[in-house]
């Protein structure tokens, strides 16, 4: 009886230890944040059937690592203008939409 008693009490306590709140780097990228929420429907609706539903590319190049080749600028200025058989995107995408991409894309550097 007792066994059992510390056996609950046990398991109530690493119940509960693992009900705290989660670290905040976890937390960070639970929460994406709208912006990259946006940048990432955009990338779907527009980018996916080029470069792959994991950026890894496939009709076009990977872009995982976009940010550690090319700066912000760069990426949005491909993006509006196109490259190497890439169209651009400067009639069919807002400016700002162009710019949410060209952000969420340099932050991919690893």
């Amino acid at each position: 009886m007792r066994v059992a008693s510390y056996l609950i009490v046990f398991f109530l306590l690493a119940a509960v230890s693992g009900c705290g709140s989660p670290a905040a780097e976890e937390q960070a990228e639970v929460t994406a944040s709208a912006e990259d929420t946006s940048a990432m429907q955009l990338y779907k609706k527009n980018c996916m059937s080029c470069h792959g539903n994991d950026l890894s590319g496939r009709v076009g190049p990977s872009l995982q690592q976009a940010g550690s080749r090319l700066t912000e600028e760069q990426i949005g200025d491909i993006i509006k203008a196109g490259a190497r058989g890439m169209p651009g995107y400067e009639k069919s995408l807002k400016t700002e939409e162009i710019s949410q991409l060209a952000k969420w894309l340099a932050a991919k550097k690893e």
